[in-house]
């Protein structure tokens, strides 16, 4: 199939964005359509949104009738992350678009896709639950045992291909085009492991005092990372903190010391004695300790501040009981069984916090808080008189600013005493929102920022980037592109109000999957890859990364584009 250009698919992308709320439905056939979809496509990226576009043209010629609406995360955020797995018209939703990866570069389906993991305390938005799904990432979680780990992710990958529970699009290569004059910048953006760290790049000629701008979109929802849910807010809030482990790099991935010196786990998995860095200190002075580790897993597991990291942590440690300061530089954990996630989330993935700055702000007022927003100041008692801040306080290498509302740009100064050492000439960093890929690629062109995040889809622009102002760096994502289904929803979900759902309630489910299935045939994932993202990727199948690993290269080939076979297999839920 060759479809509409992707120019031809972002003309009528971005023209939507400045329409109404709702774009016009797309209903293709003469007779009344089978079912309705509402579909929110995020607008912070062109490609994506024609895409999106041509996703929702491709199932209206199945007969659904399908309601567009290209809108922010913003937009998004509220409808997704209630809980309460309503529809669309009921303040819910029905089907959104959206790029995805896991927490850690190491797969962990048990985080995203576990019944346990349900909204609002867990990030499971598409109320994902099947028991042979959840069986198969609790013992890939669980055990200790690589044969156990292995035999439960093909189980897992083998469910997803069959029944496919979200449609992944594609796997996406990432793209950044950087000042020719900037090195350093060695790794991709990677929620929330990895961000901008300006600490280790050189701008040629800039002497010992560098400054480097780095453009991301939207704005961050929130600065404080027990909040962030996107990579806009771990770009901002991950050059201020430090995880108890980081990873050495991109290329080799290996977890390494950080805040943890060292790690001890015992031969059950249950038991983990770590033994935290010594003269580590905060960016007010005060010195780093156990308590600020508890207080973070204390915080995080409280409901009242409404962490959506809150069901990761309680999966692994149970309750708060599981862990406490056994030294002056050190915290165990007796776990209630072995976890996965306590290395790979855990210990990797939850940036720590500062107790003394933070236990003040009660839970209501701790979204709305300057450690949160970065707007106005506030003030820290500490040993030697006092601190003011203008973000959030951490031990990373770099300070906060500030936000500026004008320039839309989070501002950093260089840590003078960050613990450990750095190799770049950058002293003052910029995180700043430009919404467009044309306006960051002017934006580089004219100096005014020397990278940005790859969200902003250069791969189809790449022929236009002169090596003179733009040098475009290619990493692998360990990301996917993919459609999102409320899977509580009565059609595309539970399938209660299909045709065979209402004749025989037992297949009720296997009448969504049959709708979900069809939808992903009337997919032409190679022309999204060739027209729309530059070639850059590959079809997607299952949430693992393409280059994983765990990913099953002999069991997952490529879904057919074949509208018959979509028509046909919708048929199989009654609707023909």
């Amino acid at each position: 199939m060759t479809g509409p250009s992707r120019r031809t698919i972002l003309k009528g992308a971005a023209a939507s964005t400045l329409a109404a709320p709702l774009a016009m439905p797309f209903v293709a056939r003469a007779a009344a359509p089978f079912f309705k979809l509402y579909y929110m496509i995020p607008n912070n990226q062109a490609a994506r949104m024609a895409w999106g576009t041509l996703s929702a043209r491709q199932m209206s010629q199945l007969g659904i009738e399908v309601v567009p609406s290209y809108v922010p995360f913003t937009s998004i955020y509220p409808r997704r992350n209630k809980g309460d797995g309503k529809t669309y018209p009921d303040g819910g939703w029905d089907i959104y678009l959206e790029r995805y990866y896991y927490s850690s570069v190491k797969p962990t389906p048990n985080e995203l896709f576990s019944s346990k993991m349900l909204p609002p305390a867990g990030q499971n938005y598409y109320y994902l639950e099947d028991p042979v799904i959840d069986k198969a990432v609790a013992d890939y979680a669980g055990s200790v045992d690589p044969a156990v780990q292995k035999a439960a992710m093909e189980t897992f990958q083998k469910r997803w291909y069959d029944t496919e529970p979200l449609t992944i699009l594609f796997y996406p290569e990432d793209l950044i085009a950087t000042n020719p004059k900037l090195s350093g910048l060695d790794a991709t953006t990677f929620r929330p492991a990895f961000y901008p760290r300006p600490e280790n790049w050189t701008i040629a000629g800039g002497g010992n005092d560098a400054s480097a701008a780095f453009a991301c979109w939207p704005a961050a929802a929130a600065a404080l990372p027990m909040y962030g849910q996107g990579y806009n807010d771990t770009n901002v809030c991950g050059p201020v903190y430090n995880q108890l482990l980081e990873y050495d790099g991109w290329e080799k991935k290996q977890l390494i010391p950080s805040l943890a010196e060292n790690v001890q786990e015992s031969a059950d998995g249950k038991t983990w004695t770590i033994g935290l860095r010594q003269g580590v200190k905060w960016h007010d002075g005060e010195d780093f300790t156990p308590a600020d580790v508890a207080f973070t897993f204390d915080t995080i597991m409280n409901p009242a501040y409404a962490s959506d990291s809150r069901a990761a942590l309680e999966a692994v440690f149970g309750s708060k009981d599981a862990y406490k300061i056994t030294g002056d530089h050190q915290i165990t954990a007796t776990l209630p069984q072995y976890a996965m996630s306590m290395r790979e989330y855990v210990l990797s993935a939850v940036p720590i916090m500062p107790k003394h700055a933070y236990e003040s702000i009660k839970p209501e007022q701790m979204r709305g808080h300057t450690a949160n927003t970065w707007l106005g100041s506030y003030t820290v008692k500490t040993k030697s008189g006092s601190y003011t801040a203008k973000g959030g306080i951490g031990t990373g290498p770099w300070i906060t600013s500030g936000y500026d509302q004008t320039k839309k740009a989070y501002a950093y100064t260089k840590n003078p005493n960050y613990w450990k050492k750095t190799s770049g000439n950058v002293t003052s960093f910029y995180v700043v929102n430009i919404q467009s890929t044309d306006a960051v690629l002017s934006a580089l062109k004219n100096g005014e920022i020397d990278a940005h995040d790859p969200l902003y889809d250069v791969g189809p622009l790449v022929s236009t980037i002169d090596p003179s102002w733009g040098k475009v760096l290619r990493f692998d994502s360990f990301k996917w592109q993919h459609i999102c289904y409320n899977l509580r929803h009565p059609i595309i979900g539970t399938g209660v109000d299909t045709p065979l759902g209402k004749k025989d309630p037992s297949r009720a489910a296997e009448a969504a999957a049959y709708i979900r299935k069809a939808i992903s045939y009337a997919i032409p994932r190679d022309d999204i890859i060739k027209q729309m993202a530059g070639g850059f990727g590959q079809p997607g199948t299952v949430p693992i990364p393409y280059s994983a690993p765990e990913y099953d290269h002999a069991m997952l080939k490529p879904f057919p584009f074949d509208m018959d076979l979509a028509r046909a297999t919708l048929a199989k839920a009654g609707y023909g």
